[in-house]
């Protein structure tokens, strides 16, 4: 649960259906890797639940020099006993346009385990997908290819190539994000900009988001998702706040190395 709501959470700030998919690919590369610290409200206490990791790295699939992105979530030791969580995701994309030509989900999260594998067909516009969970046999759909849509995975580096400075203030988005085996349509709204202070102390200079999110997922719906990204050429997400179905949920940006860009959003 904890990987899937920081993967909801920042793919949601980003123009999916643009009518010519526009972006500028320079905010990430080879060898990046950032992590966060991931906190739960256990009553009026705050618990350092898991850790949630994002790293790129290039490698030839299927006869073509890709790049992979992974993501890992998990729960603390200390938290496998109420909830244990062990969830990873893998996309493989063309680097040029961010394309993806596959992605895979396997997630386990307090005994329900659930693997989802997507192939993106661009010559008849298609998706397949594969999902099977511990309770339910293997179920294969097939889905249209929207324009300028991508997996869960992708969308969030796909969000962090846009060029976000350019929403004023209070403007909106409506965007689709593709989940498992369907749309989902989410509204953000721009919030301007603000300094943020991270649990290390350090200072970020940021752009401010809110997210209404899809309700009868696992978040409530009539709450706002709040997401700080910072405000350099990196567009890495600082801090963010939701209120889901079980209780609110925070994310602490812990470590972030390999970034193609200095962190200038930083100012002390």
């Amino acid at each position: 649960m904890i990987q899937r709501v920081l993967i909801l959470l920042f793919c949601a700030f980003g123009n999916f259906l643009q009518a010519q998919c526009n972006f500028l690919q320079n905010v990430f590369g080879e060898g990046e890797q950032v992590s966060y610290t991931v906190s739960y409200n256990w009553g009026p206490v705050w618990v350092d639940a898991g850790i949630v990791t994002f790293s790129v790295n290039t490698e030839v699939y299927r006869g073509k020099d890709v790049l992979h992105l992974k993501a890992s979530g998990r729960t603390f030791s200390s938290y496998d006993l109420l909830f244990k969580v062990r969830d990873y995701y893998d996309a493989w994309v063309e680097p040029e346009h961010l394309r993806t030509m596959d992605f895979r989900r396997y997630t386990y999260e307090g005994g329900y385990s659930l693997l989802n594998t997507l192939n993106f067909n661009y010559s008849n516009h298609k998706i397949i997908s594969n999902t099977k969970t511990n309770n339910n046999p293997q179920r294969t759909d097939t889905i249209n290819l929207l324009p300028c849509s991508f997996d869960m995975l992708t969308a969030v580096y796909y969000t962090r190539s846009l060029d976000l400075t350019s929403m004023k203030q209070d403007s909106k988005k409506q965007v689709k994000v593709f989940i498992d085996d369907g749309y989902y349509d989410i509204t953000i709204r721009s919030m301007g900009k603000e300094l943020v202070e991270n649990t290390d102390g350090k200072f970020y200079r940021c752009l401010k988001f809110a997210a209404k999110m899809v309700q009868g997922t696992i978040f409530k719906g009539d709450e706002d998702v709040l997401v700080w990204v910072t405000d350099d050429a990196n567009r890495i997400p600082i801090y963010i706040e939701a209120k889901i179905i079980v209780g609110t949920v925070k994310a602490y940006l812990k470590e972030a190395k390999g970034l193609r860009n200095p962190m200038s959003a930083i100012v002390r």
